[in-house]
């Protein structure tokens, strides 16, 4: 049996006219190199076929690659093994770069967007994050899930039961009865749920104020972070509080508030209770009939004084941090900017999924898709 390839019973001419193997290949011919040879009137480097620039390269490429859609090392390593050119390195990975299959299912997380803080506030609870705790024991009272709110200047919080079935309209119910009712509505709200549920959460609590403005609300999917480094820090103390009786998190719940509003946060130098209420309230310890001079503040007008100073001096703090861990971060990652008109891969995720049709065989990404409006240099709407 006798198989041929349509194409390489040309390679002696292109050889000839080939802008690297022409030279090469007279130089052989003429007996003045060793290490590449001629068979059959095929130029060969060793056990690799000399292919000269034409489509074959390209077919040779998609052949071995399309086997089982390896990645670029293994690729290369494919095609090396029994062929070689100059720029087969460069042909490989621009290939494998633009294989749409590959594309489709090998979605991963680049570093690319340089990291975008959010507007620091100006005084206490105007503008909030929030986000829940999920996965916990299911107590008496069936809780499993923490619905947690922080304020984004002092960084108070408060923690508040709930469960995970727990739909837009008990959330709105839980933030008017526990924030509301203490620090008014916020001016903005941070969280990393869809737009979907934002929308039914503000209409709920608007329907709850009694009100007949009509507010709209803009979508910008951008965190801070500052909900996750919460949500770490009460489940540590947690663990620490419960011991043993696991099921018992919901009574400590309250004594984890506290302590994490008495201790200082690292940000803005200050305890959440000193920023709010610029005085620390009272503990066991301090129940002691020794005098206390930091709880005494004269006028009225000298704690007005001192709690405008706390605010300036926590305003100036938030705002070195921001600083520094913008610096610190943006030295691992790469600046990318699309303009409208582009076209983009989305990379999916479990969250993008309807329930129950999410699984690990679908594609991870979508595309290419136009980019319509550069919300900023992070948030992009397709």
């Amino acid at each position: 049996m006798h198989t041929s390839v349509p194409g390489f019973s040309s390679f002696v001419d292109l050889y000839v006219t080939d802008p690297f193997f022409a030279k090469v290949y007279v130089e052989v011919t003429a007996g003045a190199r060793d290490d590449f040879f001629l068979s059959d009137g095929f130029l060969f480097r060793g056990f690799q076929l000399c292919l000269p620039d034409c489509s074959l390269r390209l077919r040779v490429i998609e052949e071995l690659h399309s086997e089982g859609h390896v990645g670029r090392d293994r690729t290369l390593q494919l095609v090396s093994s029994s062929y070689y050119w100059p720029s087969l390195r460069r042909d490989v990975e621009r290939f494998v770069e633009r294989c749409r299959p590959c594309q489709l299912a090998k979605g991963q997380a680049t570093n690319a967007g340089l990291y975008l803080p959010l507007a620091i506030p100006t005084q206490p609870w105007t503008d909030v994050s929030m986000d829940f705790v999920l996965g916990l024991p299911r107590t008496q009272r069936g809780n499993d899930s923490i619905f947690v709110v922080v304020d984004r200047f002092s960084k108070m919080v408060h923690f508040i039961l709930c469960k995970r079935t727990t739909d837009a309209f008990k959330v709105a119910q839980l933030f008017f009865q526990e924030i509301y009712r203490l620090h008014g509505l916020p001016t903005s709200i941070v969280s990393d749920r869809d737009t979907c549920f934002l929308s039914h959460f503000w209409r709920f609590l608007w329907k709850m104020l009694n009100t007949k403005l009509d507010m709209s609300t803009a979508y910008h999917p951008q965190t801070d972070g500052q909900t996750e480094v919460t949500n770490r820090s009460l489940g540590n103390m947690l663990q620490s509080l419960v011991g043993e009786n696991i099921r018992a998190w919901e009574t400590r719940l309250c004594q984890a508030e506290i302590a994490h509003n008495h201790a200082t946060n690292r940000s803005s130098g200050f305890s959440p209770f000193q920023v709010v209420y610029n005085i620390v309230p009272r503990g066991p310890l301090d129940l002691t009939t020794m005098p206390d001079p930091s709880r005494l503040h004269g006028q009225a007008s000298d704690f007005v004084d001192a709690l405008k100073a706390t605010h300036e001096q926590v305003s100036t703090n938030l705002s070195h941090s921001a600083e520094k861990y913008k610096s610190r971060a943006d030295s691992r990652r790469r600046e990318v900017i699309f303009e409208p008109g582009d076209l983009v891969w989305v990379v999916l995720t479990k969250d993008c999924m309807p329930l129950h049709e999410y699984n690990k065989l679908r594609s991870r990404k979508i595309g290419p898709i136009q980019v319509v409006e550069r919300i900023n240099n992070n948030a992009y709407r397709l």
